[in-house]
């Protein structure tokens, strides 16, 4: 089923737009928490925010080298998305949520740089599974997690209100 956001925009302008506002959205709600709250996780096995935030992280940098070889060559390899598994595979409750952040963001503006001085917006991808990649679908995946990334973290503040209340 396709997403939402592919009804909404396809053009170019309204994706580097998204592309770009999201991103901000997280910043607040991760540097809105103190240490302890991204530290929480709802249940064993669910991503707390830092990790969250880790994974945002990974990924970025995964898609940064994707759209970039995208741009360069229509019909670049493109890998296969590992970031899910980071939270799994490295231990990020120790690092800085500050620098965690300052380094996606960057990796983001990276990005979109990429896309800003680019007319290759026709390229697409070379998947190992899926295939042939257009360039925009790519970048809608990218918009969608954002937003998913979001929402989880919505709901995680909000588990951690209502447990404020709870506790009282």
């Amino acid at each position: 089923m396709p997403y939402l956001t592919r009804q909404y925009g396809s053009n170019a302008r309204w994706l580097t737009k998204a592309l770009r506002e999201v991103p901000h959205e997280i910043h607040e709600l991760l540097t809105s928490m103190d240490e302890s709250e991204l530290r929480w996780r709802p249940e064993d096995g669910d991503w707390c925010a830092k990790e969250v935030a880790a994974f945002l992280l990974e990924s970025e940098r995964e898609d940064l080298r994707a759209v970039e070889a995208i741009l360069r060559r229509d019909g670049a390899p493109i890998e296969e998305r590992r970031a899910y598994l980071a939270p799994g595979e490295h231990d990020y409750l120790d690092e800085s949520i500050d620098e965690l952040v300052w380094d996606f963001m960057t990796e983001r503006e990276s990005l979109l740089w990429s896309l800003e001085w680019s007319d290759a917006w026709e390229h697409a991808g070379e998947h190992p599974y899926r295939g042939r990649v257009p360039l925009l679908q790519y970048l809608h995946e990218i918009n969608e997690r954002d937003l998913e990334a979001a929402w989880l973290l919505r709901k995680l503040q909000e588990a951690l209100g209502a447990g404020a209340v709870r506790r009282r």
